[in-house]
């Protein structure tokens, strides 16, 4: 299957953590879909169509989504996860308020803050402080993850020609 990846994003730019997740998301699968949620975020959706190995880029475009709250943003996901083996975002305050609730709408564990991919289903995050580093294997069918985006290259900004596809709103829950 493939992944979702979530774009954190202003309405205007990509924040730059994406591009970071991106590289994460491209070292489990290469069929990488990311999801721009947002209002007139566009010029958003397109930049992240032209970064290189983004197969598809879906678009939920409301203005309810204008500000982020992860009340608003969580359905969308949890709705749009169906078709994902993985969901992923940034390590950083965007994704470490959203994913949690992701993970307990789709009843599955969250692996969290992850420096490095060993395979699909395994990936190593620092633990006790940065002080040591564990192993976890995830045999969730579906996985939802956090990168630390310090921990990656960010990913090509160029070069990439990915679909687009318009997306419907969700409605919001707590």
């Amino acid at each position: 299957m493939s992944i979702l990846l979530i774009a954190e994003h202003d309405n205007k730019e990509i924040k730059p953590f994406t591009l970071n997740a991106i590289t994460a998301a491209l070292q489990i699968d290469k069929d990488l879909h990311v999801l721009v949620i947002g209002n007139k975020a566009d010029g958003v959706a397109k930049s992240i169509s032209e970064v290189s190995n983004v197969k598809k880029v879906i678009h939920i475009d409301n203005e309810i989504y204008e500000n982020y709250l992860a009340e608003n943003f969580t359905p969308i996901i949890v709705k749009q996860a169906e078709n994902y083996s993985h969901v992923i975002c940034s390590a950083n305050t965007f994704g470490k308020n959203l994913m949690p609730r992701v993970a307990a709408f789709l009843d599955t564990s969250q692996v969290s803050d992850i420096i490095k991919i060993v395979s699909n289903d395994t990936f190593v995050r620092p633990i006790y402080a940065g002080n040591a580093f564990a192993t976890v294997k995830s045999s969730d069918k579906k996985k939802c993850i956090t990168i630390r985006p310090t921990s990656f290259d960010p990913a090509v900004s160029s070069g990439g020609s990915a679909e687009i596809i318009k997306g419907e709103p969700a409605e919001a829950s707590s």
